[in-house]
């Protein structure tokens, strides 16, 4: 297993590399402009779902990465379990979206360090909802679609994936605010549903793609 998920972190080497550098400019970018920054705007939840999500695209780069060195086909002939690799894989989406989170989370300390103004929390529990969401969302989606129509379109499958979690969690909210608008703390209520949804859906993938997996012909 530790294997497996070494290699996944192999497949996105330079592309991780890369992508952490990303975030620490953004950090330094924080630090030298926090004072100038409303605290009410929106760059802060960009900020943060930005970072999130240049850390789960890794997961589409594993995965073409994987089928260019032919690492796919390679790895359905060791002694190991299916359930195993299958598992690493979503070990691995985990991975990437928990750093994404803790460099975002870097982001948000550093300004509210900084910044004379306080922090808006809604605009920060959106980000984080958001972001949380965004995270186990488009892993769920977008590795049984690659099982099922191949590595070589994932950078189209990882923009469907997209699509469809921003339409629902955007599309959620329109539909059901005004059915929720008389509970108190509304929005804070949806966006919990949206990450406990998330959650329930990352879970249930993992059984759809091993599923895809057993039998498709590599």
């Amino acid at each position: 297993m530790k294997g497996l998920i070494r290699n996944n972190f192999y497949s996105v080497g330079s592309a991780l590399k890369w992508t952490i550098a990303f975030c620490m400019v953004i950090n330094v970018a924080v630090i030298m402009g926090a004072a100038r920054f409303p605290s009410d705007d929106v760059f802060l939840p960009i900020l943060i779902l930005g970072q999130i999500g240049a850390f789960v695209g890794l997961t589409g780069t594993a995965l073409q990465k994987d089928s260019t060195s032919k690492w796919s086909k390679y790895e359905r002939t060791l002694p190991l379990k299916i359930c195993n690799v299958v598992m690493a894989r979503y070990i691995s989406f985990l991975i990437f979206s928990i750093i994404g989170i803790l460099l975002a989370t870097i982001t948000v300390l550093l300004f509210s360090l900084i910044s004379a103004q306080p922090l808006n929390l809604e605009r920060v529990g959106y980000g984080y909802s958001f972001g949380i969401t965004f995270a186990l969302l488009v892993p769920a989606l977008l590795y049984p679609l690659v099982l099922k129509f191949g590595a070589d379109k994932s950078e189209i499958m990882l923009i469907i994936s997209v699509v469809i979690t921003i339409g629902l969690f955007v599309g959620g909210s329109a539909i059901l605010t005004p059915y929720l608008k008389h509970l108190n703390n509304v929005n804070m209520i949806y966006r919990i549903a949206c990450i406990v949804m998330s959650v329930v859906m990352f879970i249930c993938s993992y059984f759809i793609s091993l599923a895809l997996y057993k039998r498709k012909e590599f």
